[in-house]
C-alpha cells in the first residue's frame, strides 16, 4: 500500500476508527502495532516475519546489555552485524543475483532456484538504522532499554514511517508510546496542512515532472541542454516526492496523536554543503553525524601524530561514502557520496562555514548560487543511469543540435517552472505572512482541489521506497 492509493485511505480510516474507540494506551498501541504489521506485510506477509524477528532479537539484546554491562560491547557488535547483514542482503542481493543463479545451476538446483527469485523486504534501510541508533544509545548508557516489547516493536514498525522514514530516535517516540493519548482538535489542525501538502507535492508536482525527467534520462544520446532541463526537473521532483512523503507520514502520525520529526528545512536555500545536509533528509543526516562522523572525527583528533588536515578530510569522505552506499549499489551512488564528501571537506579546509552572519547580501546570493549549482550537478550524478552515460553526456554530447531541440527543451523547462511555482509561492507565504489566515486558507483550498483533480490510484511509488 502506498499513501496515495484508495486502498490505503480505506485502511487508514478503519485503523483511526478502531484506534480512537478507546482512550486507553494499551488498546491504542495494540491497534497501531497490528495495523503496522498488516501494512508492512500486505503484499508479502513473510516480510512482516523478518521485521518481527529482527526487532525481537534487538529487544532481547538491549535488555541483556542493561543486565550485563561487561558484555554490552559484544552484544552491540552482534546487533550491528545482524542489522547490517540484513541491510547488506537487501541492498546488494541483486548485484549477486546472476552469480547466485549460476552457482545454483552448477549445483543442479536449476536457474529458477528460490534464492535467485526472492522478493526482498522494503524499508530495511530505514528501520535498521532506527534499531541501530537505539542499540548504540543503550550501549552508551544514553537511554535505558525499553521494558515493553510492545512499545519497542511499535517504535520500530510504526507504519507511517516504516517504509521510508523519518528515522526517529527512541528518545522521541518511545516516551509518546508510553503515554495515554486523548483526541484533541489540535491533532487535526497539525495534520491537515501536512496531508494536503504531501498529496499536492506527490500527485501534482512530483508525478507530473517525473514524466519529463524519465524521458530525458531514458535517452541514450541526449544533448547537454536537454540533460540540463532533465536534471533541473529531477531537482524539483526528488524534493517534492520525498518531502511530500514526509509530510504525509507526519500528518498521519498526528492523526494518532503522535509527533514525528521534520525531515526537510528548505534545503535548496543552503549556502554550503554542510548546510545542505543539515536541511536535507535531516533524520538520516543527523544519524550519520552522531553515529559515524563525530565518533570518527573524535577518534582521529585523539591521534596526535596525524596531520590536522587528515582529521578534516577523512570523516566527511567516509561518512558521505556510506551515504552513497546506503542509497544504492551502483557506481553513480558511490561517486555521488564521494562528491559530497569532497565538497564538505573542501569547504571546511577553506574555512567556509554555513552561517555567513557577517557576509554582505551579494556574498550570500553568490554563495547560494554556487551551492545550488553544486546541488544540481550532484543530482545529475545521482540520477544518471550509469557512469558511462554520465561521461558521454559531459564530455562528448553537443550542447544542442537543432532549433527543434532547443524549442522542445525550453518547453519542458517552462513546464518544470510551472510546477515549481506553487512550492515557491508556499515558501513566500510562510516567510512573509506566516499568520495570514486568508492566504494560508486560500492556498490549502486550492492545493486540496488540485490534489483531487490529479488523484490517481495508480500513482508510482515514492522515490525513496527503492532505497
Amino acid at each position: 500500500m502506498i499513501f496515495t492509493s484508495i486502498e490505503f485511505l480505506t485502511f487508514l480510516a478503519v485503523v483511526l476508527t478502531v484506534y480512537w474507540l478507546r482512550r486507553e494506551r494499551r488498546w491504542q498501541n495494540m491497534t497501531l502495532l497490528a495495523a503496522s504489521y498488516v501494512f508492512y506485510g500486505w503484499v508479502y506477509p513473510w516480510h512482516a516475519v523478518v521485521l518481527a524477528a529482527s526487532t525481537l532479537i534487538d529487544f532481547a539484546l538491549a535488555r541483556r546489555m542493561a543486565m550485563h554491562r561487561e558484555a554490552a560491547r559484544r552484544l552491540l557488535w552482534l546487533s550491528v552485524v545482524l542489522n547490517l547483514g540484513l541491510l547488506g542482503l537487501v541492498k546488494y542481493y541483486f548485484s549477486i543475483n546472476v552469480p547466485l543463479a549460476g552457482v545454483a545451476t552448477a549445483a543442479g538446483l536449476g536457474g529458477d532456484f528460490l534464492l535467485a527469485k526472492i522478493v526482498l523486504p522494503m524499508g530495511v534501510s530505514f528501520y535498521a538504522l532506527k534499531k541501530l541508533a537505539y542499540m548504540i544509545d543503550v550501549s552508551r548508557g544514553t537511554i535505558k532499554p525499553s521494558a515493553s516489547w510492545m512499545n519497542f516493536t511499535l517504535f520500530v514498525s510504526f507504519f507511517p514511517q516504516v517504509i521510508a522514514g523519518p528515522i526517529d530516535r527512541a528518545q522521541k517516540l518511545l516516551p509518546q508510546l508510553a503515554e495515554n493519548r486523548d483526541w484533541r482538535v489540535e491533532n487535526f489542525h497539525a495534520a491537515w496542512p501536512l496531508l494536503v501538502m504531501g498529496l499536492f507535492k506527490k500527485l501534482v508536482v512530483a508525478d507530473s515532472v517525473r514524466v519529463i525527467v524519465d524521458q530525458v534520462f531514458l535517452q541514450e544520446e541526449p544533448t547537454q541542454l536537454l540533460v540540463l532541463v532533465g536534471v533541473l526537473g529531477f531537482t524539483l521532483q526528488i524534493l517534492a516526492d520525498f518531502s511530500g512523503y514526509t509530510d504525509l507520514s507526519r500528518g498521519i502520525a498526528f492523526l494518532f496523536g503522535i509527533e514525528t520529526s521534520e525531515n526537510f528545512a528548505a534545503p535548496y536555500l543552503s549556502l554550503t554543503p554542510g548546510d545542505f545536509w543539515n536541511r536535507w533528509h535531516m533524520t538520516f543526516s543527523f544519524w550519520l553525524r552522531d553515529y559515524v562522523f563525530f565518533p570518527l572525527r573524535r577518534a582521529m583528533v585523539r591521534r596526535k601524530h596525524l596531520p590536522a588536515g587528515i582529521a578534516v578530510v577523512i570523516p566527511p569522505l567516509f561518512t558521505m561514502l556510506l551515504s552513497g552506499l546506503w542509497h544504492g549499489t551502483g557506481w553513480t551512488f558511490v561517486l555521488w557520496g564521494l562528491y559530497y564528501g569532497v565538497l564538505i571537506a573542501g569547504y571546511q579546509l577553506a574555512g567556509v562555514r554555513g552561517e555567513f552572519k557577517s557576509a554582505r547580501g551579494w556574498e550570500k546570493v553568490l554563495a547560494w548560487a554556487v551551492m545550488f549549482c553544486l546541488i544540481v550537478f550532484g543530482w545529475l550524478v545521482f540520477r544518471a543511469p550509469s557512469l558511462t552515460w554520465l561521461g558521454h553526456v559531459l564530455l562528448e554530447r553537443p550542447f544542442t543540435r537543432t532549433a527543434q531541440n532547443v524549442t522542445g527543451s525550453l518547453v519542458a523547462l517552462a513546464m518544470i517552472a510551472f510546477y515549481a511555482l506553487p512550492l515557491l509561492l508556499k515558501w513566500l507565504i510562510d516567510r512573509s505572512a506566516p499568520r495570514s489566515i486568508v492566504l494560508h486558507g486560500s492556498y490549502y483550498a486550492l492545493a486540496t482541489l488540485a490534489a483531487i483533480v490529479y488523484f490517481n490510484s495508480s500513482s508510482p511509488d515514492f522515490i525513496y521506497f527503492q532505497f
